[in-house]
C-alpha cells in the first residue's frame, strides 16, 4: 500500500512537470512569435522610410545624362522678362515695355570681318517685327532702321537694324556693332548676349537692350534656344 502510494506521487509529479515544460515551450513560443512579428513591424517601417527618401522617378523626370550637356545648363537659364539695366536707362522706356527677350550665342561671323550680330528670323518676326509700325517694316526691308543700342550699364551705341539684300535676307545689327563687341571684348562660342527692343520715352525711336553673359568651358557652338511658335 505504501509502495503504491509513493508510484502515485512520482506520476502525479512527473506529469505536473511535463506540464510545467509544455506550458514553458507554449511561451517561448508565443515570446518567439511576437518577436519575430516585431521583426516585420520594424522592416516594414525602415522600407517606408527608404520609399520616402528615394521616390520612384516621375515619367516626365529628365534623365540625369541630359542635365551635363552644355545646351541644357545653357537652357536652365531663365532670360529675365526686364532687362538688369541702370535705373536711368529703364526711365527711357516708353510705358516700361520690352520686347520678349531672347538670346543668341555668338559665332565667329558675328565679331569678325564686318561685325555684324546674326539674328535668328524666327526671334526677329515673333518678338520685334510686333513693335514695328507699317513705315518701319518698310525701312527695315529697304535701307535699315537706325536704333540705339545700350549696354546694361547705360552706354549707347548708335546701330542700324536692317534686312540684308542677298538671298537668304538675314537680320542683323551692323555699324555700331563693332564697337559693341571691342568695348566687351567679346568671343565667339563662350559670350551669350540677351536682347530687349523698346521705344525711347522721349524720341519714339526703337532701342535695344543687350546684355551678356560668359560661359567659359564652351569652345564650340551649340543648337540655339528653342523658340515656342
Amino acid at each position: 500500500m505504501v509502495g503504491d502510494r509513493k508510484r502515485n506521487r512520482k506520476e502525479a509529479s512527473m506529469g505536473e512537470g511535463s506540464k510545467a515544460s509544455t506550458s514553458k515551450d507554449q511561451e517561448d513560443g508565443a515570446t518567439t512569435l511576437e518577436a519575430q512579428n516585431k521583426n516585420k513591424k520594424r522592416k516594414y517601417v525602415v522600407d517606408n522610410g527608404r520609399a520616402t527618401i528615394n521616390p520612384k522617378p516621375k515619367e516626365n523626370a529628365k534623365p540625369k545624362g541630359l542635365q551635363s550637356t552644355p545646351e541644357s545648363r545653357i537652357y536652365a537659364y531663365e532670360l529675365p522678362k526686364m532687362p538688369p539695366v541702370r535705373r536711368d536707362i529703364g526711365s527711357l522706356v516708353k510705358n516700361n515695355e520690352y520686347s520678349t527677350p531672347f538670346e543668341k550665342q555668338l559665332q565667329d561671323n558675328d565679331i569678325k570681318q564686318h561685325y555684324r550680330l546674326f539674328l535668328s528670323q524666327k526671334a526677329v518676326r515673333k518678338f520685334l517685327f510686333p513693335l514695328l509700325n507699317d513705315e518701319e517694316l518698310q525701312d527695315f526691308v529697304r535701307q535699315g532702321i537706325p536704333v540705339t543700342a545700350y549696354d546694361v550699364q547705360g552706354n549707347a551705341f548708335p546701330t542700324e537694324f536692317k534686312q540684308t539684300s542677298c538671298k537668304d535676307k538675314r537680320h542683323i545689327l551692323t555699324r555700331g556693332w563693332a564697337e559693341f563687341c571691342n568695348e566687351h571684348g567679346l568671343r565667339a562660342f563662350k559670350d551669350f548676349v540677351t536682347l530687349w527692343m523698346f521705344r525711347h520715352k522721349e524720341t519714339d525711336r526703337l532701342c535695344f537692350v543687350i546684355s551678356i553673359r560668359t560661359v567659359d568651358d564652351l569652345d564650340h557652338g551649340i543648337k540655339p534656344r528653342p523658340i515656342n511658335n
